[in-house]
């Protein structure tokens, strides 16, 4: 293949990315950053009261309003809670039991805020009583160049001080699409999601960079030396997966340790995966969706020795198969397994949000396995951007309209 004919398919593919992204920026991806929350629908039927679902009765309470897209949610010891406001690129300390809120101080001033950038997942270190680190992730830079960030700093009352920068993506990119940007603990490491950037889709199988990949390093930064690429001349070494599309969903199994993720497909083909070591997801050499066009998934690229021009592939050697899709999408935000008594019926289930599906999704598994799919609140109509269970084991939920929700057990006197 000469030069030309390289530079002709090239554009061709970046053609195809492009002029789909007004359907995309429409239908699958953020509302407005000035988006008003309109009035909440709390009930199934259009009323107030007890909702039916599979497997328990509960109730929906309204406890928090006029956010800016609640991207994460982290429960602190007394039962508040500090919230991340995307399109505000803030962070803010709320008190459920009377409805107060106030954002943090010591915010970076770096946050670039724009489409899916702004200030996104926010944890507690496994540890926080006693050492009161804060871990982040956020956007920063311009319109310029811009890149995914994870810093940690120590929470001081109503402050963040002692800010530390732990990880930062390779490359920069002027677009403000797709960073992924979820973190997780286990055990000494904390692993981090890195999406594909929308059209930088053909660095997600190089190991060279952090696009379309999954990170793990140390609690301060520092690289594991048993990390798979650590020494490969080339690789970068915070590399723990790589195939991986755009990851906004990252939770470690509370009984067997496993590393659960889940990954947006293009238009459709949605994954719920196990990340282990070293593997490869197949993005975008294979994937359950199409071309937000509607055309298969173009490919153009060379993986090793290998070259793949065949579009449309659904699997391939040496690349691994999702544990569950959705086709159609749902887009999939925050996820998280119940561990509460307070829904005896969801225990051991994995819940997570719904964007573009507008749901509370419900799989019930049994080790690596999806058994069953359940859909909550689908004619609610709410972007539901993070779920969380509580500290009174309730489920919270938080919407890019700018509410916060929760899910309490109801009594159905009808059915006892």
């Amino acid at each position: 293949m000469n030069m030309s004919t390289q530079k002709i398919l090239f554009l061709t593919f970046k053609i195809f990315l492009v002029m789909p992204a007004l359907f995309y920026v429409e239908a699958y991806a953020e509302v407005p950053l000035t988006a008003k929350s309109a009035k909440p629908n709390l009930s199934e039927s259009g009323s107030v009261g007890v909702i039916e679902s599979e497997a328990e009765f509960f109730r929906i309470e309204h406890v928090m309003e006029g956010l800016q897209v609640p991207w994460a949610l982290a429960f602190l010891p007394d039962g508040t809670a500090l919230v991340s406001e995307r399109a505000a690129g803030a962070v803010s300390l709320i008190d459920f039991s009377n409805g107060t809120s106030e954002r943090l101080g010591g915010i970076p001033e770096d946050v670039y805020i724009k489409i899916n950038a702004g200030m996104l997942d926010i944890v507690l270190h496994p540890n926080f009583p006693n050492n009161r680190w804060v871990y982040y992730c956020y956007t920063a830079g311009d319109e310029a160049l811009n890149t995914m960030v994870v810093e940690r700093a120590i929470f001081a009352g109503n402050h963040l001080t002692n800010r530390q920068r732990i990880f930062e993506a390779l490359p920069w990119y002027h677009n403000a699409h797709v960073y992924g940007c979820r973190l997780a603990f286990n055990g000494d490491y904390v692993f981090v999601t890195m999406g594909d950037r929308w059209d930088m889709r053909h660095l997600a199988q190089s190991p060279g960079t952090h696009i379309g990949k999954t990170i793990r390093i140390y609690h301060d930064g520092r690289v594991p030396e048993d990390n798979p690429f650590v020494g490969i001349r080339g690789a970068l070494p915070e590399v723990w997966s790589l195939g991986n599309r755009n990851a906004q969903g990252l939770v470690v199994h509370p009984v067997t340790g496993d590393l659960w993720e889940h990954e947006h497909g293009p238009l459709g083909g949605d994954e719920v995966n196990v990340i282990e070591r070293g593997r490869n997801y197949g993005w975008p050499v294979i994937s359950y969706g199409k071309e937000y066009g509607g055309q298969p998934i173009i490919h153009i690229g060379r993986q090793g020795n290998t070259r793949y021009d065949q579009d449309g592939l659904t699997e391939m050697e040496g690349m691994e198969q999702p544990l569950h899709t959705y086709i159609p999408s749902i887009a999939p935000s925050d996820m998280f397994f119940y561990t509460g008594s307070a829904f005896p019926g969801w225990k051991g289930n994995l819940f997570i949000g719904a964007l573009a599906g507008k749901h509370l999704n419900r799989l019930v598994v049994d080790d690596r396995e999806v058994l069953h799919e359940e859909r909550l609140l689908e004619k609610q109509g709410w972007r539901i951007r993070l779920v969380k269970q509580g500290p009174d084991d309730f489920i919270y939920l938080g919407t890019d309209e700018g509410d916060i929700f929760r899910l309490v057990p109801q009594k159905n006197e009808g059915h006892d």
